[in-house]
């Protein structure tokens, strides 16, 4: 018997199977990905802690939140402020007038910042019913201008009065339009 030749295996090369090009985007993305992830847990574990603070209203209790540095182990506690109420009674005891009556509308005529939100937390926390502050028509106003409604008069001495304590009142009248949105019109001036 004659044996056979054996047949030769064939010798497979590195250079015979087809590289799998590697996809860079992938890639890319995979990192990206981890790179967010670590920034984002890193931020909740390294980050500013927030602290629950309690603000009293008369009619209802409010969450707030604010940042502070508390520690992991510290709970928050509520805190309790009193909220803005009118430091006088709204009834004026000279004239009887009911301030919370009259509705007034605040506007900047000085130009500079928050002059009418000043006037605004000054009148309200008198008793007055101010509806809405903004800009005046220019800011050339020098002194304080008030002008209320016919059917308002006894309000423009009251008024007076009361801005008269932090302002310099200048031009005042009682010949507002009864068009107008609100029974006065103050605007604050240099």
């Amino acid at each position: 018997m004659e044996e056979s030749p054996i047949e030769a295996i064939p010798a497979f090369s590195q250079r015979s199977q087809p590289k799998r090009p590697i996809n860079k985007r992938f890639i890319y993305l995979v990192l990206t990905i981890i790179v967010l992830l670590i920034a984002f847990f890193s931020f909740k574990a390294f980050g500013p802690k927030t602290k629950v603070a309690v603000t009293q209203n008369p009619d209802s209790i409010t969450p707030s939140i604010a940042q502070s540095e508390v520690s992991d182990t510290a709970t928050p506690t509520p805190t309790v402020t009193p909220a803005v109420t009118p430091t006088i009674n709204p009834v004026d005891e000279a004239s009887g007038l009911d301030r919370s009556q009259l509705s007034v509308i605040i506007q900047n005529g000085s130009g500079e910042d928050g002059v009418a939100s000043k006037a605004s937390d000054t009148l309200k926390n008198l008793g007055y019913n101010v509806i809405s502050t903004g800009n005046a028509d220019n800011f050339d106003y020098a002194n304080v201008f008030i002008q209320v409604k016919p059917a308002s008069s006894d309000y423009l001495d009251l008024l007076k009065t009361d801005l008269g304590l932090s302002y310099t009142i200048g031009t005042t009248s009682a010949d507002l339009p009864d068009s107008f949105s609100s029974d006065a019109l103050v605007i604050i001036g240099k």
